[in-house]
Parts: C-alpha cells; sequence; structure tokens
C-alpha cells in the first residue's frame, strides 16, 4: 500500500477492471482498490448443485460488439455464446384472473417493434393498439430528454408503452420507462431514430430477427468468468489488485490525487472512480441531498436476485423458454424469472439430470413473498405454470445489489456527480456510460486509452478500441 502508481482505480467492477488493464497495457503502474472480499462486482460467481453459476449479470446485450470486442483483442481465454433458440415470455393478468403467458415478440427493441401489425406483437397488446401503433405520428421533433414514455406514447400510443414497452423496460433496466431517456438507453435506437425520423423505421433497422429475449450473448461458463479474465491478465501485466480496502474520499492535493482509505492515505497522478453510483458520489464529496434532489423520480430500491436448484418435472419442458418478464399488473414477488439451463446450453449440460436453475429478479428489497421454499416454489409455479412443489426446492442463493441502479432521471444525476470531477479525477461504470456491459465496457476503455495514450507500448497497440456501432 506504499506504492505511488501512475493510476490508482477505486472499484474493482468489470469498469476498474477494464481500465486497469488497459493502462497496464499501456505501460502504466496500477493499484486497483476494492472494498469488498472479492472483485467482479456485479459479474459474481456462486455454487449451486455443483455448478459455478451467476449471481449477478448472466448475459450482455448485443446492441454494441462491447464484449466479443474486449474478449478478442486480449485474447481472452472465454467462449462467446447464444441463447438457445427459445423465446422468453411475458406474463400479464388477463380479465376473469386469469394469466396469459406469451412469447415476446421476434422484432423488437426494448419492446418497439419493426411491424407492429406482426402476429407476436398483436396477440400481447391487441389489435387496437397495434393500429395505433402501426400509425405512427411523425410530426413531432425528436427530443433527446424526453422520456421513453412520453416519445413512444407520442408516436405510438399509450397501448403498446404499457403493455409491452414498459415491462420490458422496467425487467431489463430496473426502471420504468417513464424515467429513462431513449439516447441513455440504448445509443444505437437513437441514432437510427434520428436519421430515419421513426421508431419503427428505427426499431426495424436495429431489431435482430431472432426469438424474443434472445438479442443478448453470454460467456460459456457465466459471466463471472469474464471479469475473472480480465483481472488475471491485469494482474499479468503488472496491476496490483487490493480487496478489502475502501477508499472514503478522492482529492487533488499539491499537482497529484489523494486517495483517503481506511488502510492509510494514497497517491497518484491520475484516479478513476469505478464504483457503484452512490459509492462513487460519496468518494468524491456529492452531498446526499444533491443526489436526492438530481432524482427527480423515486430511486431504486436494491436490486434483489434469488437463485434456486429445482427439480420439478415440468420445467424439463421449459415451458416458458429462457424466461419470463412479469407485467407490473401482475401481483407477483418478482419482475422477471430466468430458467437458466434453458436458456444455455452450457448450463444444461453441467447440471445433474433432473436438476434445473431458476433465477428470480424480485420486485423490491424485502423477503416478502420470496422468504421460504414454498414462497419460491408457488412463484415458479404462477410465472411458469408448471407444478412445482415446496419440495422440488433445493439451495437457494440471495443475492442484493445496493448500488446497482443509477437513479431516474439519470442524466441530471450524473452531470451532479460529473461536476465533483477534477484534474486528475475521472469517473468510469454505469454512472458514466449508462446501464449495461455494452455501455459500461466501451466508456471504461476509451477512458483509460486517452488517460495513458502517451505510454503506449506494443502490447496496447495490439489491442485497439473499435468504434462501437
Amino acid at each position: 500500500m506504499s506504492t505511488q502508481p501512475d493510476l490508482i482505480v477505486v472499484g474493482a467492477g468489470i469498469a476498474g477492471l477494464v481500465v486497469a488493464l488497459e493502462a497496464a497495457t499501456a505501460g502504466a503502474s496500477v493499484l486497483v482498490l476494492e472494498s469488498d472480499d472479492r472483485t467482479g462486482g456485479m459479474l459474481r460467481r456462486g455454487r449451486l448443485a455443483g455448478v459455478d453459476v451467476d449471481l449477478g449479470a448472466e448475459s450482455f446485450a448485443k446492441r454494441t460488439d462491447a464484449v466479443p470486442a474486449l474478449v478478442a483483442d486480449f485474447s481472452l481465454p472465454l467462449d462467446i455464446v447464444s441463447p438457445r433458440s427459445g423465446p422468453a415470455h411475458l406474463v400479464a393478468p388477463r380479465l376473469g384472473g386469469r394469466w396469459s403467458r406469451l412469447p415476446l415478440p421476434r422484432r423488437t427493441v426494448i419492446g418497439i417493434p419493426a411491424d407492429p401489425l406482426a402476429a407476436d406483437v398483436v396477440a400481447i397488446i391487441g389489435e387496437r393498439a397495434a393500429r395505433r401503433a402501426a400509425a405512427e405520428v411523425t410530426a413531432a421533433p425528436v427530443d433527446p430528454t424526453a422520456s421513453l414514455a412520453d416519445v413512444v406514447e407520442e408516436r405510438l400510443g399509450a397501448g403498446i408503452l404499457h403493455d409491452l414497452i414498459d415491462p420490458l423496460c422496467r425487467s431489463i433496466y430496473s426502471q420504468p420507462a417513464a424515467a429513462v431517456p431513449l439516447p441513455r438507453l440504448h445509443p444505437k435506437m437513437w441514432a437510427a431514430l434520428e436519421r430515419t425520423g421513426s421508431l419503427l423505421a428505427a426499431a426495424a433497422e436495429v431489431a435482430p430477427n431472432a426469438p424474443g429475449g434472445t438479442a443478448v450473448g453470454g460467456i460459456s461458463g457465466g459471466m463471472w468468468r469474464l471479469a475473472d479474465a480480465v483481472e488475471t491478465l491485469a494482474r499479468e501485466r503488472g496491476a496490483l489488485v487490493r480487496t478489502g480496502v475502501a477508499a472514503q474520499a478522492v482529492r487533488p492535493e499539491g499537482g497529484r490525487v489523494s486517495v483517503r482509505t481506511d488502510a492509510g492515505e494514497l497517491h497518484a497522478d491520475r484516479v478513476v472512480v469505478a464504483s457503484g453510483p452512490r459509492a462513487a458520489a460519496a468518494v468524491l464529496g456529492v452531498p446526499t441531498a444533491e443526489i436526492d434532489e438530481a432524482a427527480t423520480a423515486p430511486i431504486q430500491p436494491a436490486v434483489r436476485l434469488l437463485t434456486a436448484a429445482v427439480t420439478a418435472p415440468d420445467l424439463a419442458a421449459e415451458p416458458v423458454g429462457s424466461g419470463v418478464i412479469v407485467s407490473p399488473d401482475a401481483r407477483t414477488a418478482a419482475k422477471a424469472l430466468t430458467h437458466i439451463d434453458a436458456k444455455w446450453a452450457w448450463a444444461r449440460d453441467a447440471l445433474p439430470a433432473g436438476t434445473h436453475l431458476v433465477r428470480l429478479s424480485a420486485r423490491a428489497d424485502e423477503p416478502a413473498g420470496l422468504d421460504s421454499a414454498g414462497a419460491v416454489a408457488r412463484e415458479i409455479s404462477a410465472l411458469t405454470g408448471a407444478r412445482v412443489g415446496r419440495d422440488d426446492i433445493g439451495e437457494i442463493v440471495t443475492t442484493r445489489w445496493r448500488d446497482a441502479v443509477v437513479p431516474a432521471e439519470s442524466d441530471a444525476w450524473t452531470a451532479t456527480v460529473m461536476d465533483a470531477v477534477t484534474h486528475g479525477i475521472h469517473v468510469t461504470g454505469a454512472v458514466a456510460a449508462g446501464t449495461g456491459l455494452a455501455s459500461v465496457i466501451p466508456h471504461a476503455r476509451a477512458l483509460a486509452r486517452e488517460l495513458f495514450a502517451a505510454h503506449a507500448t506494443p502490447d496496447a497497440a495490439a489491442s485497439p478500441v473499435r468504434k462501437e456501432s
């Protein structure tokens, strides 16, 4: 801890580890500080039924080539895989107390369809809402600060917003469509909208022709392997990684940057803060009151995931494909379910015969509704239609992420944090780049290259940052 490095990175999630790898490859001396006892952030490994599995992010969006480019540029020993072909489903309440479980449409972007009159879209939103969406209103100017909900409702109508787009946004991004502007949520879709002037035309250009819920990729063996491989290579190239060391404050001091930690004070030429959004604000000295004021919509509670080993025979038929997204109108304890071994062939091949892995994303950070094996069994039964009993539930692992979601109205929130950045202090991660590996990794790579271009070595030249599309 007495080292005086060129760079100190605060936070060893994937953003911090990528910065460390890029900087070390460029020849800089790097020290990474992580307050937790393990690295990887939301790329976290657990073990159920004798198999290593993801307890955090289990896939990445293909809206950019960020993950494949990182793997290829650094020759990381990882295999990128696609989900199996079974579509995910949308669960929603219907009249008479019955629930519908319908496959997600093939050609949509965050639920925005290439063709609103396609049968799989009409099945979910109804013919009337589909006709309204097909008659898109394009006269209004495109406002980059407007929420996704405002843009969709004005152009495509309230029906498709309520029944398809908002449920997907809440489940995938942990934010209601009313709280997030499209440019931050999906830059590629926004660029297509600006170019074409039409949401439908933009979706037709961007949407993959693939089963709903499969426009993602993964790593064979789990996404946690990506963080592990990046850290391993960063260490091999000279980066020092220290766990169990919490940064308390980052300040400019005498032409360098001071990092006060619970283990003493450190100094470096540059510091990159790559921690969770609230932790980043804290070390930069942004008062909590300012953060709360900048978030004009309610700040999201902690993300809570429950992963269970299940032996119910009905799940062998994979009744909801790779999983379900749950409408906010449904009275359930979970907002999403992933049938892990139905989604990923590597998990199916690794598990004992008759054993399945199911993950539930809880609606709030409280145990109500998912506080026992019996409750988990009932929830899985309700969402999938499969018969699942309490005795079918084996080990359950609960994971809480208390600083994972950038608050609603994130542009204003981000501006508040970024105002605290001074010479020699920089910020990356979700607070600066937006949600998801597709956004976080390119931002971290570009920042590191910008900071250490003068250090570039032949090794660095072999790992170019690709332009994201």
